[in-house]
């Protein structure tokens, strides 16, 4: 699915063998399982050198292991992942490199929380930004009785900034809304542009 996108794909089938790609390879992003046999996929992230973008992924949710993958700098998602959302993960998670392939240490993909909220609307229904990133955010939407569609546009009014997203996951809070993380979708550079200041403006 990665090489279809236009990607070379390096496959390693142990944490050994990803370990000693890692060495020998620069990969402009690591995407591991959290569970490697005796090994977590973190102490890939962890044991490296230079900074390098990442996607963790588990069939369990565990909110330690996010913590902990959230203060290394990586993504984490809990699989099954729909194939238009990963690949908008694997986008986002690219787009931030310089232009000598190099991954810009000063931009990795801490959440950065939002004190009180951003205002914001999907389609017609109200909603708040909680935290943002330079590759997505985490918003709460208001007075939906359906689940979100797997790709929407979340708007900032006053900021004209209008983003593109790609569903992640999703969860109902006790309260009633929908609590949701998503990915930025592909987008044209003044937009990209606008979405990365908006983000450095925040804390």
């Amino acid at each position: 699915m990665i090489s279809r996108q236009g990607h070379k794909a390096i496959v390693a089938d142990s944490f050994e063998q990803g370990r000693q790609l890692l060495r020998t390879e620069r990969p402009d992003l690591l995407i591991t399982d959290v569970r490697l046999g005796d090994f977590n996929g973190l102490q890939l992230i962890v044991g490296q050198t230079r900074s390098i973008p990442a996607i963790v992924m588990t069939a369990y949710e565990d909110p330690v292991i996010e913590a902990e993958a959230r203060k290394a700098g990586a993504y984490y998602v809990v699989k099954p992942l729909p194939p238009n959302a990963f690949l908008a993960l694997v986008d986002a998670a690219l787009a931030d490199r310089e232009q000598d392939g190099e991954y810009q240490v000063s931009r990795q993909w801490r959440r950065k929380p939002i004190s009180g909220g951003l205002p914001a609307r999907v389609d017609e229904l109200p909603a708040t930004v909680r935290d943002v990133s330079y590759g997505g955010l985490r918003l709460q939407v208001e007075g939906s009785e359906e689940r979100l569609p797997s790709s929407f546009t979340v708007t900032l009014p006053g900021s004209e900034v209008n983003v593109p997203v790609e569903l992640v996951w999703q969860n109902r809070t006790d309260e009633g809304a929908l609590e949701c993380g998503v990915a930025l979708s592909m987008m044209n550079h003044s937009m990209r542009s606008a979405w990365l200041d908006l983000v450095d403006s925040i804390g």
